[in-house]
């Protein structure tokens, strides 16, 4: 007798839930929605160079019936960005017209240059010093470094732990002449470059101003840091 009812319940059940399964498959899902909220979100947001994922999403109305085969317009309420977006999609068909609200909170994580070691203040950045990590973009400061070409080569303005998110404020250019160094100022005009001795009265950084002297001339200069050796002046 159990047998026979179970057989009966299971010929009941099997066609509603082809019924069912047919049905979700021809409307759009909560799923759905979620789909089209990130992928309007990732085109929105494709400077960032990142993973963009979504980690709230509210639907509104809650259930809605709406065939897969009619398209929508997806207009943002405000600029989209990492945090909270809203989005409206219009479906439209002759003279029907659906609205879905869909309220989603958007983050992604993006490369960040971290420091591998504690780095002393005036050290210049090697490969060994640091390493690319993810890490989500809203808890990021304004000035993070994304590229670590940025970073290598440069000077730290202080001392900084291990762990640490490289910054712009982080680095400089380090200094490649010293003050009383022995520097070729260089001339350049159309057709002919003059090169001749002199000797730095300043420090400076690559591309950095400083004030020179022609050891044969006696004359002082203002020039353009080039190279460790070379200050280029203009006349």
């Amino acid at each position: 007798m159990k047998k026979f009812i179970i057989i009966a319940l299971l010929s009941f059940l099997i066609p509603l839930l082809k019924i069912n399964l047919t049905f979700s498959e021809g409307v759009y899902t909560p799923e759905d929605f979620k789909e089209i909220f990130l992928k309007e979100i990732k085109n929105k947001l494709s400077w960032i160079k990142g993973e963009i994922y979504v980690e709230k999403i509210k639907i509104e109305p809650e259930l809605v019936i709406i065939p897969k085969n009619m398209p929508y317009r997806a207009i943002f309420i405000a600029k989209p960005k990492i945090g909270s977006n809203l989005l409206i999609l219009e479906f439209k068909k002759e003279e029907t017209l659906e609205r879905v609200k869909i309220l989603g909170y958007v983050e992604a994580k993006v490369p960040v240059i971290v420091l591998k070691r504690p780095i002393l203040n005036k050290s210049i950045l090697s490969e060994e010093d640091i390493e690319v990590e993810l890490k989500p973009f809203s808890r990021l400061s304004q000035d993070v470094i994304l590229d670590k070409n940025i970073a290598l080569g440069k000077q730290v303005r202080m001392s900084l732990s291990a762990g640490t998110i490289l910054r712009y404020s982080h680095i400089e250019r380090p200094i490649i002449i010293k003050r009383n160094q022995i520097i070729y100022i260089i001339a350049r005009g159309k057709n002919f470059v003059v090169k001749a001795k002199g000797l730095a009265l300043q420090e400076g950084r690559e591309g950095a101003n400083i004030k020179v002297k022609n050891i044969s001339s006696k004359k002082t200069l203002w020039g353009k840091v080039i190279s460790p050796e070379e200050v280029e002046v203009s006349f």
